[in-house]
């Protein structure tokens, strides 16, 4: 009789911890820590300010990637820091999603990633599995904290904080952006740069090399070697194609949104007037001409024949 109440228990405690465990299992796989109406978080949303943002990556453990919180000094800017770091200016921006502008500010505090990639934040843990489709990457370049701590937290209370995940060599998505830094990605996503090269001289006022004095540069100069292959950086049409002046030898494009390039000190013009051409596409090569003093290319952009800094869409 013992036996048989001490069989019934056991039986019993067996199928109730079976059914507690089932339970927990459901609620792991259903359970969403946030409400959210899309899979892309801003940031922005969660996080009151910078600060608070940098408080709470100093928290987070990611195997596979660390985080340093560096403070900009004077003379920093972000191409420089990527470039001691090893990265790239968009890993910079996809962990500092609260960036309203790319110009560093002294004091400014910024997240600097181990290695190339995104940080991005789901609300719901489940919203993992498709990120590796989301950014076109292997699944094996997701890196996650532990998702079975996560998980169990998840069961006792809804977890504070989204669930920061890391995705290796991807690139950012304009979506979680602040609204400022957006409009500029937006707007630098739409071009390439024309010729890998050594920024010379940059939009703006400048002592000139040639005439000696103070003057308005209306573009950014770029030096490479003479006869360096120059690409167009964007696709649209070319409207004008010759010797223009000070520019030399020079190619005008036309592109979409009213946007318009020119291409100048250019030692060999390889496109013509009327000519549709592709983003990239073989315009001409470096040279020197015109009003020069070496092999560069004086690169300069307007929209609705508004001069803008090409610095706004090269970086």
């Amino acid at each position: 009789m013992l036996k048989n109440k001490l069989l019934f228990y056991s039986i019993t405690f067996c199928i109730t911890l079976l059914f507690g465990f089932t339970l927990c299992i459901i609620k792991l796989m259903n359970n969403s820590s946030y409400d959210s109406n899309s899979s892309l978080l801003k940031p922005a949303d969660v996080f009151a300010n910078n600060d608070e943002y940098i408080a709470y990556i100093q928290t987070l453990t990611i195997p596979g990637v660390k985080f340093t919180i560096q403070t900009i000094e004077k003379g920093d800017n972000f191409w420089k820091i990527a470039k001691e770091h090893k990265i790239d200016i968009d890993t910079l921006i996809g962990a500092n999603p609260l960036w309203e502008s790319i110009i560093a500010k002294v004091d400014q505090k910024i997240v600097i990633p181990s290695q190339k990639g995104v940080l991005h934040f789901v609300a719901d843990i489940n919203e993992i599995d498709s990120l590796h489709s989301l950014y076109d990457v292997s699944e094996k370049n997701v890196l996650t904290p532990s998702l079975f701590l996560l998980r169990l937290q998840s069961i006792v209370s809804k977890l504070e904080k989204p669930v920061a995940v890391y995705v290796i060599n991807a690139r950012p998505k304009a979506d979680v952006m602040t609204p400022q830094l957006s409009k500029q990605f937006t707007i630098r996503e739409m071009f390439r740069s024309p010729l890998g090269g050594r920024l010379t001289s940059f939009y703006g006022g400048r002592f000139h090399p040639i005439f000696r004095q103070w003057g308005f540069h209306n573009g950014l100069d770029i030096a490479a070697p003479y006869g360096t292959p120059v690409g167009a950086a964007r696709g649209g049409v070319v409207i004008s194609c010759g010797w223009m002046g000070g520019y030399g030898k020079a190619v005008i494009i036309q592109h979409d949104e009213g946007f318009k390039t020119l291409y100048g000190h250019l030692s060999s013009i390889h496109v013509r007037p009327g000519q549709h051409i592709k983003a990239g596409q073989f315009v001409g090569r470096v040279g020197s001409t015109g009003w020069s003093t070496g092999p560069h290319l004086h690169f300069t952009l307007w929209q609705y024949n508004k001069l803008i800094n090409p610095m706004k869409v090269l970086w």
